[in-house]
């Protein structure tokens, strides 16, 4: 193997030469690797060192075992990444870790929020409506409304067609689904409340409205750095 970083450790290496081995063949979904001794000669690495760069690709998604047939490439799938990522970042004692994640959601909505505003169209704003009524409706029978929550956030930035955005969204969501639910649940009615002050601001096509309302919903405790999920 040439042009690799000899600090590393040398099935990351392998792991590299492969990742380069599919770019430069232009390899496509459900194409398949060379033979693991084809593999091993071109490399100069044995087997076990193959297999473990092998299943540390398997772990990110970018390729597949197929039983009698070969290792196959899989198509890219940011989601996939990302949610692995943030995943092995985060364990049963990682509190802090995810806390972390909701100040990131925090500063990338607000960021994003102005370009957000601009792109939304009337059917983005019908969808969030629905989705407020159907977090209020939830409320109101005493049922959490993780799923419509976090579809209300995608909703509002999906006309960016940014899917980086969308991916890192998604994945900070995986992590926090159900996540210290009962302490969320005395603070719901003001979270509904908030939500619906961002779906008003976009029906009065107010951006100055819609920006202290984004502002507003990120003023709970939760995204403050606190263990609390007052809202403020």
């Amino acid at each position: 193997m040439q042009n690799t970083n000899r600090n590393d450790k040398l099935y990351i290496r392998t792991y590299r030469e492969i990742r380069k081995y599919i770019v430069q063949n232009n390899l496509q979904p459900g194409d398949l690797l060379p033979t693991e001794q084809k593999l091993c000669e071109t490399l100069g690495v044995s087997r076990n060192v193959l297999r473990e760069s092998i299943k540390s690709m398997e772990l990110m998604g970018m390729v597949r075992a197929c039983p009698g047939k070969g290792t196959e490439v899989q198509a890219f799938n940011l989601d996939f990444i990302l949610q692995n990522v943030l995943f092995f970042q985060v364990g049963p004692q990682e509190e802090h870790s995810i806390r972390e994640m909701f100040g990131v959601r925090k500063v990338l909505e607000l960021a994003y929020m102005r370009q957000a505003f601009h792109a939304m169209t009337e059917e983005d704003v019908r969808a969030l409506r629905s989705l407020a009524d159907a977090m209020r409706d939830n409320w109101s029978r005493g049922v959490f409304f993780i799923q419509e929550d976090k579809d209300f956030h995608l909703t509002l930035f999906r006309s960016l067609h940014n899917d980086v955005l969308l991916s890192l969204l998604e994945a900070i969501w995986s992590v926090d689904d159900g996540f210290e639910l009962e302490k969320k649940q005395p603070h719901l009615e003001q979270t509904v409340t908030k939500h619906e002050a961002i779906v008003a601001a976009l029906e009065n096509h107010s951006y100055p409205a819609f920006a202290r309302a984004m502002e507003a919903h990120f003023s709970s405790g939760k995204y403050l750095g606190m263990t609390s999920y007052e809202e403020f």
